[in-house]
């Protein structure tokens, strides 16, 4: 297996959703989750819960008992910081970053936090996904970002800047009988860039044609 760091992106034993809920998009990253047949350990995270579609519910990062690898926050951006403190204590290698009204605000204020939440993840270890994105869909390992993309993989690897577009994207190949390998959303890209992933997606063996769409490099 390649060393790539997106490796162990893709590749997660465990995977903690903060700011999970019932319903909507918190609720939405756990159902694709259960309905791709992640095989690692999955922990909602919101105090408001004891249990989210069936799945028992922490108030934080440091209640989950066992450790986690990845992280996706559906948390607001005013979070995010305290969050990072948790998934450092945690030993969290990655964090997907759902969360937006950062820099693409066009605002200082949200820039600004955008940069500040770089530099807690570089202190901490911690490489990001976005902000302001979908994450990643990878049908062989069960994970999605929505419910109701093909569970087949394929040859395609795709880095989108674009969250809603690569969804679109998917759907419409779909019906031509494109299939992916694995799919990254990736929105502001203040970590992880275009470059990272055409150089993971370039070494993969399970990626035969990279398809990009980058709105700014």
């Amino acid at each position: 297996m390649s060393t790539h760091i997106l490796e162990e992106i893709f590749h997660p034993q465990s995977i903690a959703v903060v700011g999970a809920s019932p319903s909507g998009r918190g609720g939405g990253f756990v159902s694709p989750l259960l309905d791709y047949g992640f095989k690692g350990k999955l922990y909602p995270v919101n105090p408001k819960y004891s249990e989210i579609l069936g799945l028992k519910a922490y108030p934080n990062l440091r209640e989950i008992p066992g450790s986690v690898d990845y992280v996706i926050s559906a948390v607001s951006a005013s979070r995010v910081l305290s969050m990072l403190e948790d998934c450092s204590q945690k030993g969290v290698k990655a964090v997907h970053l759902f969360t937006g009204r950062f820099s693409e605000t066009g605002r200082p204020e949200p820039a600004k936090l955008e940069q500040e939440i770089l530099e807690k993840a570089r202190k901490s270890g911690i490489r990001l996904i976005g902000p302001n994105c979908m994450g990643v869909y990878y049908p062989k390992e069960g994970i999605s970002f929505v419910t109701d993309l093909p569970k087949e993989p394929g040859p395609i690897g795709f880095a989108s800047q674009t969250g809603g577009g690569s969804v679109y994207l998917i759907h419409i190949a779909s019906l031509r009988g494109v299939r992916f390998s694995k799919v990254i959303s990736y929105g502001n890209a203040i970590d992880l860039n275009e470059s990272d992933y055409l150089d993971y997606f370039s070494q993969d063996p399970e990626t035969k044609i990279i398809l990009m769409y980058i709105e700014g490099v």
